[in-house]
């Protein structure tokens, strides 16, 4: 039979691992693909939940709906609101402030407006004011546009930074813009010289390189060539804040009438238990304070990754950020170096390998759903360590990509091992089915584990069977006589044989060769070969009386049956092969179907077969024989019937004096021996191992073998 050469293991681990990474490469294009990892990113922010932060430097004051309602003017405010606080901020001891907001224009309320913060700029080197830069499309051209704060503002003393934020493909803000370019020329965000002026760097150079940003002695690990990533803190309103008109709130400044209540520098009063306002509690001494907008309708609030994210059951988390809040916790990321690093590729790719390999190894040594599980087990644990990763030691590692590489080799196994054990039930269908009955075939193809190939020791039951005086026969017929002949006999051996569960090894001319117990077992094998063995001679006994009518040679056939432990499985080379049994007990057997013809018998079984089978079979001792190459003898018996069967008081007492000489014959009592089987021969007249033992009886008795015979004969013959 052939067989397909089988796929290394190897290739398979190397092909299913480079099409998963191709796969998963090629999705990783996808908006669906990055959409995916970004969210995985704001999972791990949720489940991390919100930090602690002990001496937060940063304080938010908001420009609100409540500063808006307290005020004379609705927004936008006179630039003279915006110089008043910032003056009060200073004499409260703030380090830096930063203003989220872009006067880029002239003051609608006149020019005396922007006067009076100019005179502040003037005054205080210690405030960052907002800019951007524009960029449109044009006729398929990008267009940029360097929007600074208005003219009036650009100081000796004054600074300014990028406040742009950028969004990722989903609308979510994970980015910050460190610096970026125009024109060659690199400007600083917002939140880059807040950090500068705070740290006392005010004249340290932002530069970049491949990997980093650089202020100072600060490296920050780039996202992108403008960005790194925020390590936010929490949602919305994380930080300390304050409104607008609490900083406004002066007794040289009036708000509205019910909002006027002198707050910020009100001294306090601890004999009776009131608490000095903002400028004098200290509690902006030596603080950042960003200002900017919290208002819906100025729309400068955006949703991050605490958003909605899951394990965070914080009502803030419904809540969408403010720009502001956003440039607060860029630079607290820089202030205390907690910034988010993606881990080495090395160490990605090094995970991915070991995920592949595991992959492999579950899907070839597990069951499906125990490898399922294990998959999934895996998974777990990767999620696990990035979580980990993430909240301990502020480290990315990818989880989509991974996770797909890994998913798409589970299920490439998964096929190629459901493509593969469907190659093999075809093939063991196609290998067995020609001398393997049919059902046994269905439980081989269902259930493969039964079948034990390349080499296995079992107990096993074989037969060989030959046709008596087979070489004259043929020369009596013409080759087509002799072939369908031989086809009738073979055919009808066959099907008795696989009638019966066995397998037809091989036929050789006339001989077949047949086992019982193999490939799927079954413990009464030598019992079925023996029934096997004596409807086979029943089938004879018809078809014979049919080729007498048709005067065709009437076939007779011997046949020897062993049992042992023998060599199963699939002999040959990797693309021909049987599936045989092999070793001394398969030797045996085939000796036996030969051995028949010095006894006149027509079935012989081994004194090991008869072991199993005695009790349900009639059998009878024929020697203690020494096959040729081997030197321990061994009991043959002959197989008369199976019992239950009717056999003649004539046969019944025939075998039990048969056996009387038998036991005479080993004791060299010839003449009792010979008075045995005479009785024996006066029962059944043909009986032939009743002549061959009287004769040898006589030998024995005129020509004693002598004191070293042990009652074995020596087959001289194969």
């Amino acid at each position: 039979m052939n067989k397909k050469t089988k796929m290394p293991e190897w290739v398979v681990v190397i092909g299913v691992s480079v099409l998963s990474v191709l796969a998963a490469l090629f999705l990783s294009n996808t908006t669906s693909f990055q959409t995916l990892e970004l969210k995985s990113l704001d999972m791990r922010f949720g489940l991390r939940g919100p930090l602690e932060i002990e001496d937060n430097p940063i304080v938010i004051i908001k420009i609100d709906d409540q500063s808006d309602e307290s005020t004379p003017h609705r927004w936008p405010w006179p630039r003279s609101y915006f110089a008043h606080v910032l003056r009060n901020l200073n004499e409260a001891g703030v380090k830096a402030i930063g203003v989220d907001v872009i006067f880029d224009q002239p003051d609608k309320y006149g020019a005396e407006k922007d006067d009076e913060l100019r005179d502040v700029l003037n005054t205080y080197d210690n405030i960052v004011l907002a800019g951007k830069i524009s960029r449109t499309f044009e006729q398929g051209y990008s267009k940029s546009t360097v929007i600074p704060p208005y003219e009036k503002f650009i100081t000796p003393r004054s600074h300014w930074g990028l406040v742009s934020l950028e969004s990722d493909l989903d609308g979510f803000y994970r980015r910050y813009i460190v610096s970026d370019v125009h024109r060659d020329s690199l400007y600083s965000s917002f939140a880059a010289m807040i950090y500068k002026i705070y740290t006392d760097q005010e004249d340290a150079l932002l530069t970049s390189d491949e990997k980093s940003f650089h202020i100072g002695t600060l490296t920050i690990p780039k996202y992108d060539y403008s960005s790194m990533l925020v390590n936010f803190i929490g949602p919305a309103y994380s930080f300390p804040n304050y409104s607008f008109d609490n900083i406004l709130d002066t007794e040289d400044f009036d708000l509205l009438d019910d909002y006027d209540l002198d707050v910020f520098d009100d001294p306090g009063d601890p004999e009776f238990g009131i608490s000095p306002g903002l400028k004098y509690s200290g509690i902006l001494k030596d603080k950042i304070v960003l200002i900017g907008s919290t208002m819906q309708e100025l729309h400068d609030n955006f949703p991050t990754p605490f958003l909605d994210a899951g394990g965070n059951d914080s009502i803030m988390a419904k809540v969408e950020m403010p720009g502001v809040e956003i440039h607060a916790n860029a630079l607290l990321t820089m202030l205390q170096n907690r910034f988010l690093r993606r881990v080495p590729d090395a160490l990605t790719i090094g995970n991915i390998l070991l995920a592949l390999l595991l992959t492999f190894l579950a899907t070839r040594f597990l069951p499906t759903l125990w490898s399922a599980a294990a998959v999934f087990a895996g998974f777990v644990v990767f999620v696990v360590s990035a979580i980990y990763l993430f909240s301990g030691f502020n480290l990315i590692i990818e989880m989509v990509f991974p996770t797909v590489v890994v998913g798409f080799a589970y299920m490439g196994h998964i096929l190629y091992h459901y493509l593969q054990t469907q190659q093999e039930k075809r093939m063991l269908r196609g290998a067995f089915a020609q001398y393997v009955p049919e059902k046994v075939v269905q439980d081989i193809v269902a259930n493969p584990e039964k079948l034990q190939l390349g080499g296995v020791e079992r107990v096993v039951s074989v037969m060989f069977s030959d046709v008596a005086g087979f070489t004259s026969i043929s020369e009596k017929l013409s080759p087509a006589e002799l072939v369908i002949l031989l086809n009738e006999y073979l055919t009808a051996m066959t099907n008795i044989v696989m009638e019966h569960n066995g397998i037809i090894d091989k036929y050789e001319g006339d001989a077949i060769m047949a086992e019982f117990g193999v490939p799927v077992p079954f413990e009464d094998h030598p019992q079925v070969a023996c029934r096997v063995a004596l409807r086979m001679q029943e089938k004879l006994v018809e078809m014979r009386k049919q080729w007498k009518k048709e005067g065709r040679p009437q076939l007779e056939a011997r046949i020897g049956i062993n049992t042992g432990e023998m060599i199963v499985g699939n002999m040959g080379s990797q693309t021909v092969f049987d599936y045989t049994v092999m070793g001394d007990h398969v030797n045996l057997a085939s000796r036996l179907e030969g051995a028949n013809k010095q006894y006149g018998t027509f079935i012989m079984i081994s004194e090991f077969t008869n072991a199993y089978v005695k009790n349900d079979f009639y059998t009878r001792p024929l020697d203690l024989i020494r096959v040729k190459g081997k030197e321990q003898p061994i009991e043959v018996f002959e197989l008369i019937a199976e019992r239950g069967q009717t056999l003649d008081s004539t046969h019944l007492e025939m075998l039990s004096v048969y056996q009387r000489g038998i036991e005479a014959y080993r004791k060299r009592s010839w003449n009792e021996a010979i008075e045995f089987f005479e009785y024996c021969l006066s029962l059944r007249e043909n009986d032939m191992p009743s002549k061959l033992y009287r004769k040898r009886c006589l030998e024995f008795k005129l020509n004693d073998p002598g004191p070293d015979w042990d009652g074995v004969f020596t087959m001289t013959t194969k």
